[in-house]
């Protein structure tokens, strides 16, 4: 359906007044008001059953509204190519407008529809004619019978108006719409805004009020003109150049009408580093809309099991969300899309004869591209392209390089990402121990080694504190292995939410756990060791188990290595075992003023002895 503003002279005359201002709202509303066929195909993108928004009754506003600004602006400015000869669309176009601005003022504030829902009524009621012009246009020859009911089929038009524009049932139209709109159109044939295909006017019967709207009707016009940078009493208005609709688009839309490969490729490896597929997919949909001309672009996984298409993303120039995610295609449809998998190339989908159900129905279209991704994954995917809003038609042979390089990349991207995602799997499989999600020992002794070497340069202190847990293999025996393994992991839990960022946990073997605790000294040290031993206790208590823990606390001296500093530690930590156990041992006599010496040798101890938790050690 052509949109009647890119008409060459037209579109220059708006072009010249929308870039000398802000364009806004009123703007976007002001363009679809005059231009019938736009507001058709809003209409159409709107009432989209995936979107899982219908309303039965519209405006100009609210339907701009629902679409957003870049769809809005794009209905009426977006060209159609390969027509000339406007005469006929643009008296059809006059004649639509008139009625439009009839009906606005016929409506009033007691009629069947408010004054802005009759206005957009009278805009678009003459459906079949716009449907008839383009048919004339494109082949020479008028439509055959129902052929308009056929083509909006799928639109999910609300029935109501369907049913007024002439491709619906006529029991659905309120009869008083009825009469309202063929009264405006009358008002339209009495100001002049009417004629047949020949530019005919007819000669209407007309009623005194009806010859009172004429003026007004006018006037009302021509404002909405002005609105626009058009002028209702320039001359070449109704005339015929024998021009064909404008070619170039305005650069609001950010839009490109040709396939650039080589941007389109940049765009997409550019996102070659996103760490998860929803930036990869969100680049494939956005690709597709920018560099492949397509109008709306969407990001679906196939569950051949349930033989459904699951909607996860969109691209459409609009915020509007995805409502209906699972789509049951029709036979037709499915044995599409098994061979663009079998085959690996892009297929066309197109509305079927007496189908109702399917991707088509639910996108609101008569045809669409699907381009296969990934096809050897158990769930492959698709991209279902369409181009809804410029009514440009798809060409399987000369979108098939675009859409295929838009498959391969993706497939790419996605695969890229999948063996980055195994690479650092294996990699934290290989650092981490498994049970604890603790840093293993080998990572735990790197990261000692590695903060010695940052302590010694900056002259800064550091810490380290070797953890055990108390009486683990009578745990393990009385309690049995599964609850010993939860022990451990709930230590691990306990050093993780006390220590900071900063800080290096490692499972250091067994029940064994190794702190690192660097620009900490002995002092700050004591008080986290105090902290540990008393938090892990209390936990113990919280979930049923005699969970206490022994810890050894050593700081680093001039020309340590990791080998001595955890010799001190680890003897430090038999101090505390000798002590008898759920308490912390430091390596030194005089780390904090004020604590006594205990009998172990080099070491003082903090915490008050506890009985021995274990049954058999009574």
């Amino acid at each position: 359906m052509p949109s009647v503003l890119a008409i060459c002279d037209l579109r220059r005359r708006i072009r010249r007044h929308l870039n000398r201002r802000r364009i806004g709202e009123d703007d976007y509303v002001a363009l679809l008001a005059l231009d019938p066929p736009a507001a058709l195909r809003g209409l159409r993108a709107a009432s989209a059953p995936i979107y899982g928004e219908r309303r039965e009754r519209w405006t100009v506003r609210s339907l701009t509204k629902a679409l957003g600004p870049a769809i809005s602006l794009r209905l009426s400015l977006t060209p159609e190519r390969g027509m000339s000869g406007t005469a006929a669309i643009r008296r059809l176009w006059m004649r639509a407008i008139g009625t439009a601005a009839a009906a606005k003022f016929l409506a009033g504030d007691r009629g069947p529809l408010s004054p802005d829902e009759a206005y957009f009524f009278g805009l678009v009621h003459a459906t079949p004619q716009w449907i008839d012009q383009l048919s004339r246009l494109q082949t020479g020859k008028r439509a055959p019978s129902g052929f308009a009911a056929e083509c909006v089929r799928s639109w999910n038009l609300p029935r109501e108006l369907a049913a007024a524009c002439g491709v619906g049932d006529p029991t659905e139209c309120d009869p008083k719409i009825r009469t309202l709109l063929e009264r405006a159109a009358l008002i339209a044939d009495l100001a002049g805004f009417g004629g047949g295909d020949d530019g005919d006017t007819p000669a209407p019967v007309a009623d005194v009020e009806a010859l009172a709207m004429v003026d007004r009707t006018r006037s009302h016009l021509e404002e909405l003109l002005r609105k626009v940078g058009l002028d209702f009493a320039e001359p070449d208005l109704d005339a015929d150049h024998g021009e064909s609709f404008y070619d170039d688009d305005l650069p609001t839309f950010g839009v490109r009408s040709r396939t650039a490969l080589d941007e389109m490729a940049l765009t997409l490896l550019a996102c070659s580093g996103s760490e998860s597929y929803r930036g990869i997919i969100t680049a494939l949909t956005a690709a597709a809309v920018r560099h492949g001309s397509y109008d709306r672009a969407f990001y679906t996984k196939w569950c051949r099991g349930r033989g459904q298409l699951v909607f996860r993303a969109k691209a459409d120039l609009s915020s509007r969300r995805i409502a209906v995610d699972r789509v049951q295609p029709t036979a037709a449809e499915s044995e599409q899309l098994r061979a663009a998998i079998d085959e690996e190339r892009p297929m066309r989908l197109e509305l079927e004869p007496g189908e109702d159900g399917g991707v088509i129905a639910a996108l609101g279209v008569e045809e669409a591209l699907v381009v296969p991704l990934n096809r050897s994954f158990e769930s492959p995917s698709f991209l279902v392209l369409d181009r809804s809003l410029s009514q440009e038609p798809i060409r399987p042979v000369a979108d098939a390089n675009p859409a295929t390089a838009m498959s391969l990349t993706g497939s790419l991207l996605v695969e890229n990402l999948l063996l980055r995602k195994r690479r650092e799997r294996a990699q934290k499989f290989a650092s981490t121990d498994g049970l604890t999600r603790l840093l293993n020992r080998t990572m735990g002794l790197h990261a000692l080694d590695q903060e010695i070497a940052r302590a010694t340069r900056s002259q800064r202190p550091l810490a380290v504190l070797l953890c055990d847990l108390d009486y683990f293999k009578q745990l393990n025996d009385s309690y049995g292995h599964l609850q010993g393994d939860n022990a451990l992991r709930v230590t691990a839990d306990v050093l993780r939410q006390t220590v900071r960022r900063s800080d290096s946990i490692c499972r250091f073997g067994g029940e064994e756990f190794l702190v690192v605790l660097p620009e900490t000294t002995a002092a700050e040290a004591t008080v986290l060791a105090a902290r540990l031993h008393t938090a892990v206790e209390e936990r113990g208590r919280q979930i049923g188990l005699p969970l206490t823990i022994s810890i050894g606390l050593a700081t680093s001296r001039f020309a340590d290595t990791w080998e001595t500093i955890l010799h001190r530690a680890d003897q430090a930590l038999y101090a505390s075992k000798d002590r008898g156990r759920n308490r912390f041992s430091a390596d030194t006599a005089d780390l904090l003023e004020g604590v006594d010496e205990s009998d172990a040798p080099g070491a003082l101890t903090g915490a008050p002895p506890t009985p021995n938790p274990m049954p058999d050690q009574q």
